[in-house]
């Protein structure tokens, strides 16, 4: 086999080069215009390619992209990995959720808003001249895409105009993109099967109920398995490899394993792609920095290719009878509009909602550009038809944001969306979740230890959370690994009993102790559990390794100090003065809450001025009744969102920790639990004077949430 010569890669190199550039500013330009990036992306093919540059520049097209297969090929095959990448992502990003939530009436919208579009672009598909069929003899194979084509709508589209709108959590834009999902997985299903018969050459009632079957299956496999499958392959990369970047190529690698599982069975590899992200977008350890690193590759490089590769096959001189043109964009665009409106109606929409989900569905973009491009390949369209269907995907994405802005505007916000809105705030200010909870705890020995492994248990009961034993080991150090397998058993004995179902081992090396355990928290730990240090001192907290550890760590650190009573503790106080880290100890005290249904008290102290006059009793009279009452109303709030029940206090006082102290012997706490700030210091630890003075004098279990330093965090 003749392998490229080095004119052709400069070739390639150039037109990749040109292509990327020419659609990332072009998008960048309609992005400006308030319109969807996909748009400039396939205007960039369209400029550099024979519409425009082959026009007007004929020599410099030429050269630019010269008549050699070898090369088209090379681009070509580039366009389709950029699309397999783009339906992964657009896959993570469909939350099926949303269907539960919107009940009959996203169905009766989308029913509606398919099945009246898929007639009347089928009836079309047949009543076209017989010039516009690339294959005379396959008319009914060509209706069927062009059925396709005009029922389809792009999901990508109509989400991104939604957030662009502020509509993305309002009961109507949460109904336009539930229909969309359904109207977008159909849309697949047919599409996939629909090219399966092309590939064919025809319509038998056997290929047909093949394919139907062989879709279903594997469909009901990766609903009923598969997703299980790829959760866990997603957990084990997490936990258990060392490389850089493993989830993201595990990712591909699912994409691509299901893509050649479509493929092969006759449904299009972009299918399988799709379900691939569904099917990993259920996974509580898809984190939003592997999203990111998906979404960089998808829509930073690859996908503005593929888009650019459409837009290139596209040539404007072959639609000399703009009539078409008008003909099957009026239709597209009426018969959606048709059929969602009926469909809004018929689920008790008002109508000028119904317009607004019916305008809203009308947006096609990158889907419709998919389905023409797979037409195209196939050779079920023509170069004119093609031109035509993307016409009609850019012209209904241009047009649906200015007029969904005007039909909703109209229909003012429900109740239901303020309380959505203060839901989704609220929510925002849970820093950390227990459903997929990936902790550390260090191997240390002796009770503190052991009750950090059951602090961290309690955190990690979910079939998705992981707990990581780690052993560092400073240079020189003896690996002395029968003592640290006894560690390791005996910490997992603990983690189990309190409830955690995934536990392994690391080990790991570094200049130090706390360099080893801070490299390791770099591999996206939620947070880090340490036992304090067994020396008592003047903090009797930590010594110099937690020191060093709180200075570098890339993940919030817990550190626990035995008590009195023994675990699980049943009475719990967390203080909380409304600042992130001191919410954090109290989410944390709420996890531990709901695992073992502790009693847990939340406490706001507010600090009396020393200037007030002797002779006159401060109290909470003194204050303004609003003052700290909205920190405790918000925990409460929280902790009804993770499942535990939180009685709040508020007190007034001109030593906090006086206050504290004095209650946790009056009402018998057994673990106290608090955020803190890391104050830099020569001693072992220092978090200010008063939680100092809480830890020399509290008798019962406390646990340090510590933040990570500023500059020591690591993108989400």
């Amino acid at each position: 086999m003749k392998g490229l010569t080095e004119l052709q890669i400069l070739h390639f190199l150039i037109q990749v080069g040109a292509l990327l550039l020419i659609s990332r500013l072009l998008a960048d330009l309609m992005k400006r215009w308030g319109q969807a990036a996909v748009i400039g992306e396939l205007l960039a093919g369209v400029v550099v390619g024979p519409s425009i540059l082959g026009l007007l520049a004929p020599p410099v097209y030429a050269w630019l992209f010269p008549a050699d297969p070898t090369i088209n090929h090379l681009l070509e095959a580039t366009a389709w990995i950029g699309v397999i990448t783009l339906l992964l992502y657009i896959g993570l990003e469909t939350d099926l959720g949303i269907l539960r939530g919107m009940g009959r009436t996203a169905i009766a919208v989308s029913a509606f808003g398919m099945v009246i579009p898929f007639a009347c672009g089928l009836v079309l598909g047949l009543a076209l001249p017989p010039q516009y069929l690339a294959v005379p003899g396959q008319r009914f194979i060509f209706a069927l895409f062009m059925a396709v084509a005009v029922a389809i709508s792009a999901v990508p589209v109509i989400a991104k105009i939604l957030l662009d709108l502020g509509l993305m959590r309002r009961d109507l834009g949460m109904l336009i993109l539930a229909a969309g999902i359904i109207d977008d997985t159909t849309g697949w299903l047919l599409l996939s099967i629909v090219a399966g018969l092309a590939e064919r050459g025809d319509v038998r009632l056997l290929s047909f109920t093949l394919l139907l079957v062989e879709a279903a299956v594997f469909i009901a496999f990766c609903y009923f398995v598969g997703h299980r499958l790829v959760t866990r392959l997603l957990r084990w990369v997490d936990d258990r490899t060392y490389i850089e970047h493993a989830k993201f190529s595990a990712m591909i690698v699912v994409a691509l394993i299901c893509a050649v599982i479509t493929q092969s069975i006759g449904i299009h590899a972009v299918f399988g792609a799709f379900i691939a992200g569904v099917m990993m977008a259920g996974s509580a350890r898809l984190r939003k920095s592997d999203r990111s690193e998906l979404e960089a590759a998808a829509l930073g490089f690859l996908a503005p290719l593929f888009f650019a590769y459409s837009g290139l096959k596209t040539d404007l001189s072959t639609l000399r009878e703009p009539m078409v043109l008008l003909i099957v964009l009026g239709i597209a665009i009426g018969a959606k509009f048709l059929g969602c409106g009926i469909g809004g109606l018929v689920g008790r929409l008002k109508w000028r909602e119904s317009l607004a989900v019916a305008i809203g569905m009308n947006a096609r973009g990158g889907m419709e550009i998919l389905v023409a491009l797979i037409g195209l390949s196939l050779g079920v369209l023509t170069p004119q038809m093609y031109t035509v269907i993307i016409a009609v995907a850019v012209v209904t994405s241009l047009m649906t944001p200015p007029l969904l802005s005007w039909a909703i505007s109209g229909s003012g916000e429900r109740a239901s969306d303020a309380e959505r809105t203060e839901r989704d705030r609220l929510l925002s200010r849970l820093q950390f979740t227990a459903k997929g909870a990936k902790l550390l705890v260090l191997s240390g020995g002796g009770p503190n230890a052991d009750l950090a492994a059951h602090f961290a248990a309690a955190l990690a009961s979910h079939d998705q959370a992981s707990i990581t034993v780690f052993r560092a080991l400073a240079p020189r150090a003896a690996n002395r690994s029968k003592q640290f397998d006894e560690q390791f058993s005996r910490v997992k004995r603990i983690a189990e009993q309190a409830g955690a179902r995934n536990i392994q081992q690391r080990t790991g090396s570094g200049e130090s102790i706390a360099d080893a355990v801070a490299a390791e928290s770099a591999r996206g730990y939620d947070a880090i559990f340490a036992g304090a240090s067994q020396l008592r001192g003047y903090d009797d907290i930590g010594g110099e390794v937690l020191h060093g550890l709180v200075s570098i760590a890339r993940a919030p650190l817990v550190i626990v100090r035995n008590g009195h009573a023994s675990a699980p503790f049943r009475r719990l106080l967390v203080p909380t003065t409304g600042a992130a880290f001191s919410r954090f100890g109290a989410i944390l005290a709420m996890h531990y809450a709901r695992a073992f249904n502790s009693q847990l008290t939340a406490l706001h102290v507010r600090e009396a001025s020393p200037y007030r006059v002797p002779l006159i009793r401060v109290g909470i009279e003194d204050y303004p009744r609003a003052e700290g009452t909205e920190f405790v109303e918000e925990i409460s709030r929280l902790g009804h969102e993770i499942g535990a029940v939180v009685d709040t206090r508020i007190d007034t006082s001109r030593r906090p920790e006086n206050v504290i102290l004095s209650m946790i012997e009056r009402e018998g706490i057994d673990l106290l639990v608090m955020g803190v700030l890391f104050r830099s210091s020569d001693e072992r630890l220092f978090f200010g004077p008063k939680v100092r003075e809480i830890l020399r004098k509290a008798q019962c279990a406390v646990a340090l949430i510590v933040p990570p330093q500023p500059s020591n965090r690591q993108p989400e």
